[in-house]
């Protein structure tokens, strides 16, 4: 499999933003025109930066895709042409392929071989290929999406930079109307009818084990070291009780814990100059204030004043988790190292293996309005106007990477 020659790199200016680029690894220098895009289309209405990075991350797969068509698609816009159909067909196939999938040559293309089979038989002992791996359905269309709409700002960009007649830049406008309407009629549609094996939170047989199995006291806790136990252990009661992100729980401060008042609040504090992580965790939901429970209170108060006073270079940042070798913030693929590993040892103990998804909350009623946790515990939960949520349908918080479906299903 051949490297990937782009790469998707963040760099962290001096005011705290977190910018991607998208730069060719050859000469290490951000492309020209996604970058142009991106600063003048994406950061300039204010996107997230985890934004600005997928849309980064779907114009490398058409990079790729001209790359190996071996299209210039700047000299087809100059001569007044974008994509044939054919081409168009073959970047839709491109954008469901995994981007490991695209840089295997013979994959994308495969070479065409005669056969020649005298008789029935033959035909049915020819080896069947495996079919390819795709990405979800939603993935690829997002994907689709932002080529589409970064074609259409470069045919735009094209035309205001070069001097064509008028009937010229008719013709190129409607030949790209033409291919617009032809990526948007090859979106992969979701029509949302499956009901049956969605995804489903942990039972309640299972949260028991599980908060049994990572205590730090427990003989089969999967790590070592006292401080690294009791962080983790707390870490998941905290996603548990809580029903947060990992980038929310990443995110909490020690100033935004009321021990008095027993409350936590959730802030948004994108581009923070006081956090050192160039993957910054980010609060996606708005800021909000969530009641806390005596017992976790005290948990996280004790681990404050002795784990994390305890470990060097802590005092130097105010994130509530640390990683415990150096004291500096827990990052996001630290998280995800914790909960592979947590998944490997319920695995070896026999404990069904799931991807740890907890169901927190149902919601009730309009948007933003306070609902009732299935548990023992309240928590705010907010959505988004335009939230796709229905009435009634549960709302599942997902911990480690990925869901569950059934209480059944194994990883």
């Amino acid at each position: 499999m051949a490297l990937n020659p782009y790469a998707v790199k963040t760099l962290v200016l001096s005011s705290g933003e977190r910018l991607p680029v998208l730069i060719a690894l050859a000469t290490g220098v951000p492309l020209f025109e996604p970058s142009i895009y991106v600063l003048s289309e994406i950061r300039a209405t204010n996107k997230a930066s985890n934004t600005i990075d997928q849309v980064l991350r779907s114009i490398m797969v058409l990079q790729l895709f001209l790359d190996s068509s071996s299209i210039d698609i700047d000299q087809r816009v100059r001569q007044g042409g974008v994509f044939r159909l054919s081409e168009l067909d073959e970047l839709v196939w491109h954008c469901r392929r995994p981007v490991a999938d695209q840089l295997k040559r013979n994959s994308i293309l495969p070479p065409r071989q005669s056969v020649r089979r005298t008789s029935t038989e033959s035909v049915r002992l020819v080896q069947r290929q495996a079919a390819p791996t795709e990405v979800a359905g939603h993935t690829a269309a997002n994907r689709i999406r932002v080529i589409r709409d970064y074609l259409d700002w470069l045919v735009r960009y094209h035309m205001a930079r070069h001097r064509w007649g008028a009937a010229e830049g008719e013709r190129l406008w409607n030949e790209w109307t033409s291919c617009k309407a032809a990526l948007d009629a090859r979106l992969p549609r979701h029509k949302g009818r499956n009901a049956i094996g969605q995804r489903e939170g942990l039972q309640p047989r299972v949260v028991e084990r599980l908060l049994n199995f990572t205590s730090p006291i427990s003989p089969e806790n999967p790590w070592k070291g006292g401080g690294t136990c009791i962080r983790n252990a707390l870490l998941i009661r905290w996603l548990y009780e809580l029903g947060l992100r990992r980038g929310e729980v990443l995110n909490v401060k020690i100033s935004d814990i009321n021990f008095r008042s027993k409350e936590l609040t959730v802030v948004r504090r994108a581009d923070d100059p006081e956090d050192p992580r160039k993957d910054q965790p980010l609060v996606k939901t708005r800021d909000r204030k969530i009641p806390l429970s005596p017992g976790l209170c005290k948990l996280t108060h004790e681990y404050i004043m002795s784990t994390r006073r305890a470990t060097e270079g802590a005092r130097r940042h105010p994130f509530l988790f640390i990683a415990m070798g150096t004291g500096a913030p827990l990052s996001l693929s630290a998280v995800n190292a914790i909960f592979a590993e947590l998944r490997n040892a319920f695995t070896r103990s026999g404990t069904v293996a799931h991807k740890a998804n907890f169901d927190r909350a149902r919601l009730r009623g309009s948007s933003f309005e306070k609902v009732k946790m299935i548990g023992d515990h309240g928590e705010m939960l907010f959505f988004s106007d335009n939230s796709k949520l229905n009435t009634l349908q549960v709302r599942s918080r997902w911990l480690g990477r990925g869901y569950v479906k059934n209480s059944s299903d194994k990883s």
